[in-house]
Order: structure tokens, then sequence, then C-alpha cells
């Protein structure tokens, strides 16, 4: 399960930290309101593809973290096995994106 989005110097947005809750989330607001830039952090997280322009303006660099709880998930602990990285009940994965247009991922 998704437990926290942190958003930090990506598209329009300064700082911004999300807590999910256990059940269903709904992302609502207006127009411009970042519900896409929001989906659009987490698939960076998850691997997406990364441009210099996505890095707020005036900004040197995009950072971006995703921690799911892996409580009662029991394919992604036997993944994390797999894959050779410590196991734990959470699990986080980081995307730095630099104004010069690379990227790193962390997990």
């Amino acid at each position: 399960m998704l437990a926290q989005l942190t958003i930090s110097n990506f598209a329009i947005v300064r700082e911004l930290e999300i807590d999910f809750q256990s059940g269903m989330t709904v992302i609502t607001g207006e127009t411009g309101a970042g519900k896409s830039i929001a989906i659009d952090a987490l698939g960076l997280c998850l691997g997406g593809r990364a441009e210099a322009d996505m890095v707020r303006s005036g900004a040197t660099r995009a950072d971006l973290c995703a921690r799911f709880a892996l409580k009662d998930t029991p394919a992604a602990l036997r993944w994390l096995e797999e894959n050779q990285l410590e196991e734990g009940r959470e699990c986080l994965l980081r995307r730095v994106i630099s104004s010069d247009g690379r990227s790193r991922g962390f997990y």
C-alpha cells in the first residue's frame, strides 16, 4: 500500500507531502490543483522516464519519494528477498532528477 508521497521542486510544486491511509483514497480538485503532478511523481518513483524540464524553475534538482507499507503483502516481501534487497515492513523508492536531465533512482 502506498503510505506516503513526498515531492520537492517538481513541476510547479516546491514542497508537498501526502500521507495515505488504508482504504480507498480519492484525489479531487480543480484544474491545475496538482492531481496529475502527484500521479506523475509516483510514476517517476516507479521508474518512469525523467526529463530536465520536470525540475521546478529555479531549482537544481527535483526529489521524489514514495513510501510503501508492506504489511500483509507476501508477494512484495518475496520480491525483495529474490532481488537481495533488505526485507522490512516498508519500501522506499526515491528518484532525484537534476536540472541537467540526469536522474538517479534509489530503493
